[in-house]
């Protein structure tokens, strides 16, 4: 940024040179931020989903009978379905990672012109 302090009474129109794209650019990484946040409480909401499974095998190591062939499919298909979640999450993670990787850039370029 510039030192210039233009005289009292008259605009300064040096004031707003490089910050319309600096701020657009740190508006498009909070947007993509706040897409992130959502794709991390996916992963959280997955854990959630895995613990409870956790809690039911551990019942079913405590119960009199062995468990049956359709409950041990049952928890696979389920902990199969957890998986495809977190992969889901960590997918978009990933990509608005790459979307803040690429707006960044645009900011860490040297100015070659006004």
């Amino acid at each position: 940024m510039s030192d210039y302090t233009p005289p009292v009474g008259q605009p300064n129109y040096i004031s707003g040179w490089g910050n319309n794209q600096a701020k657009e650019t740190a508006s498009k990484i909070d947007h993509i931020a706040d897409k992130a946040k959502f794709g991390i409480e996916m992963l959280g909401s997955g854990l959630i989903g895995i613990d409870a499974i956790e809690k039911e095998l551990i019942e079913l190591s405590h119960a009199p009978n062995p468990p049956t062939q359709e409950q041990i499919r049952a928890i696979a298909h389920r902990l199969d379905a957890h998986q495809k979640q977190f992969q889901q999450a960590l997918d978009r993670i990933k990509d608005m990672m790459t979307d803040i990787d690429r707006e960044t850039d645009s900011i860490q370029k040297p100015r070659t012109s006004w």
